[in-house]
């Protein structure tokens, strides 16, 4: 009760969820471990023993009447506080807290009748067998690529904290199925041999039942089973069990990539495998580490989020298992934007901690004060500057400037995994890039191999070093557009300060599944739930907005009037963005351009973004050119068809020598992977006048991968030769990335 009572002072635990099931599985395990062979050892004190059944029946009674309590005061809790899935978060309570706790006591029951009125072992022997559990868990994580864990004592834990769509799916109810099998064999050998007058087995003399024996051997032999298809059944998958699955394998220098042998990537696989060359080559050389100090590098390679979920957990998170010099990655456009990250996970392996190669301090002699925000932080810091359109400084600054910069000493302990991803990571990534570039990175190694002890690596206690670190920052300049972008990204708070985030993302990527299923009404239905537990969520209404604006003219007229709401709201510039965006499109397909100019001129006052502020201008092109293609431009943009191909090559048929035309088709070549041509257009578009600077920066940006794709060196060199022109910090970035990769 006064844990529960503890639980409620969280936004996440303090309602009936994931995550409290999970925690009170932990608890619940405690309290079937201890009860279960307490009611033994006091039952065998009392006269008339019960029967082997019934006697494991008592012992799995109590346990389970105290863990109902917790979910009796969360739930008359929830008659006030908002539960945005009750039957969603009593599943999770059955199958994790309630199953663990009978699973626990009954195991603890049985091995208390096994040992039999030993004082001391029969005290010692649950925890015994709980530590034994304990140790195969952490052993399996320690050793196999997959982040999450199904075990008696929690159920089922996911592997980290920032993915938010966590389902409880088939590997969840075979888990469940083994373990209830190992404990009925258990009973039924217990039963085969019961002397009920001591409560214990009979290890001497004759009689046996036989029944209960074959029982015994037929859930032994189920249990068996279970274990040996474990993989198959996607609750214990090992690296091979992941190798199989994915198909394709392909070796270099330093790496074995096992990848997804889908077409897409089959055909992409070389220039995938020369791009892990070149990241690994670029953080070893950040760091002071040669590549081959780090050792062979195993990188597995997922076609998509759920495929990934599905093998090793982490859906929409990458990951590294540094310990094991694995990374694993879902597959994404051409450069990756996290397989630098990741690597430089790995390649901190090389200083990091003794035991588990990561950065932890230790206590007497034992690194075990693991600290995440030197883990992170060293990866953002050496995959600089990301694929952000600010650099960590800028948006750290951004976030000072918002009221949204984090404590460094919550960056740099435990309290690092309360923080929201964008702000922690960008923070801790801020500070250790500032470290790397001033005091360079023989004491950065030293201060992630220690933890975090920066006085003993720097000679400087660590406040000396974010006061100059913050005067560094002061001297950041943000544009004020970029600023409305940051207060968008960092307004979320981390996910212990949402009371259902699980439970909203469960239900988004549902209304996503139904929508591609062609089940709009339900897809409808869903969004319209969600919208109601998070109403001062716009991402959602406007999610809501978009289905209903495919609809009749009634649910049109409805997503216009949620999307003016929005327009109108006192909220970020990127949503009013995104509101005007839709309410433009609405009145050009309507054929009402002077309502849709407004609507565009509406968002281009606003300070926005480079990308945002780009596509803006391109619709009002769309609307007001008086050139040959109008027609065809217009269409492009406001047609209801989706034939973008189609109406970019009538443009430029239309009118050859309109560069907006050249650059948007070229842009849908690229989508159909005609990378010559699309090269081409592109080179010629940047050799004319685009309608901004917005303009050439992006078809610089996508002529540099295109033209890399397409082996189109000239196009290459005059991509580069623009981006280093913008006089952007993030584009000079980017060049000299690509100079690095042409001179490779």
């Amino acid at each position: 009760m006064v844990v529960t009572l503890a639980l409620t002072r969280s936004g996440l635990l303090g309602v009936l969820g994931f995550e409290l099931a999970l925690v009170m599985a932990g608890l619940g395990s405690l309290v079937g471990v201890d009860l279960g062979a307490a009611w033994i050892r006091r039952r065998r004190a009392r006269p008339a023993p019960p029967g082997p059944w019934r006697a494991l029946a008592e012992a799995v009674a109590a346990p389970l009447a105290i863990m109902l309590v917790p979910l009796a005061m969360v739930s008359v809790r929830g008659l006030w506080t908002r539960t945005c899935d009750p039957w969603f978060g009593a599943w999770a309570y059955l199958v994790l807290t309630l199953a663990s706790t009978t699973v626990t006591a009954a195991a603890s029951a049985g091995l208390a009748v096994v040992v039999g009125p030993r004082r001391w072992l029969g005290r010692l022997a649950p925890y015994l067998a709980l530590v034994v559990v304990v140790a195969f868990g952490v052993h399996r994580f320690f050793t196999q690529p997959p982040v999450f864990t199904y075990n008696p004592l929690v159920g089922y834990f996911p592997g980290n904290l920032y993915d938010e769509d966590i389902r409880l799916s088939a590997p969840l109810g075979w888990a469940r199925l083994e373990q209830l099998a190992v404990v009925a064999a258990l009973w039924a050998a217990v039963a085969a041999r019961y002397d009920r007058a001591r409560l214990a087995v009979r290890w001497r003399g004759r009689g046996l039942a036989w029944r209960s024996a074959a029982a015994a051997l037929v859930a032994l032999g189920v249990a068996g089973w279970l274990r040996h298809d474990a993989g198959r059944l996607g609750y214990a998958i090992d690296a091979d069990d992941i190798a199989r699955a994915l198909g394709g394998e392909v070796r270099t220098t330093h790496f074995v990539i096992h990848y997804a042998a889908t077409p897409e990537i089959s055909a992409d696989i070389a220039l995938i495998a020369a791009d892990h060359e070149l990241r690994l080559a670029q953080v070893c050389r950040q760091i002071g580490v040669a590549p081959d100090e780090v050792g062979t590098i195993h990188s597995f390679y997922f076609a998509s989020a759920d495929d990934k979920a599905r093998l090793m957990g982490a859906r929409h998170v990458e990951m590294a298992k540094p310990w094991l010099r694995q990374i694993y990655l879902t597959h994404d456009e051409f450069p990756h934007s996290s397989l630098r990250h990741e690597i430089a996970h790995v390649v901190a392996a090389s200083f990091g901690s003794p035991w588990f190669r990561v950065s932890a301090r230790t206590v007497a002699g034992v690194p075990v004060l693991v600290n995440p925000g030197l883990i992170e932080g060293l990866a953002v810091a050496l995959d600089w500057p990301g694929a952000r359109s600010m650099t960590p400084h800028q948006a750290m600054r951004a976030m000072e400037l918002l009221g949204f910069a984090p404590s460094p000493d919550d960056v740099f302990s435990v309290r690092f995994m309360t923080l929201s991803s964008a702000r922690g990571y960008t923070a801790a990534g801020s500070f250790l890039r500032f470290l790397l570039d001033t005091y360079g990175p023989a004491p950065v190694r030293a201060a992630y191999r220690s933890g975090g002890d920066f006085a003993a690596a720097f000679g400087k206690p660590q406040a000396a070093l974010v006061a100059e670190w913050r005067a560094m920052l002061a001297t950041v300049e943000v544009p004020p557009a970029e600023l409305e972008v940051a207060r968008e990204r960092f307004r979320q708070g981390g996910v212990f300060d949402r009371p259902c985030p699980h439970a909203t993302a469960k239900r988004v990527a549902a209304a996503g599944d139904r929508a591609a299923a062609g089940d709009r009404a339900g897809a409808v239905a869903l969004m319209r739930r969600i919208c109601k537990d998070t109403p001062e969520e716009p991402t959602y209404a406007l999610g809501l907005a978009a289905l209903l604006a495919a609809g009749a003219p009634a649910e049109v007229a409805e997503a216009e009037t949620i999307y003016q709401r929005w327009a109108d709201a006192a909220v970020s510039a990127p949503v009013r963005a995104a509101a005007l965006d839709a309410l433009a499109h609405l009145a050009g397909r309507a054929g009402d351009d002077a309502t849709a100019l407004a609507r565009v001129d509406a968002a281009l006052a606003l300070p926005l973004g480079d990308d945002r502020a780009r596509q803006f201008e391109a619709l009002r092109v769309g609307l007001v050119s008086s050139r040959a293609d109008r027609g065809f431009v217009h269409g492009y943009f406001f047609s209801a068809v989706d034939g973008g191909l189609a109406w970019a090559a009538m443009a430029v048929l239309a009118d050859p020598a309109d560069p907006l035309a050249r650059y948007l088709l070229a842009l849908q070549c690229a989508r159909e992977r005609w990378w010559a041509l699309s090269a081409y257009l592109l080179d010629r578009a940047l050799t004319a006048e685009l309608p901004s600077p917005r303009f050439v920066r992006n078809a610089a940006r996508r002529l540099a991968v295109i033209a890399w794709r397409a082996s189109d060196r000239a196009a290459l060199g005059h991509a580069i030769a623009t981006l280093d022109a913008t006089g952007d910090v993030v584009d000079r970035a980017l060049a000299a990335d690509w100079r690095e990769r042409a001179a490779r």
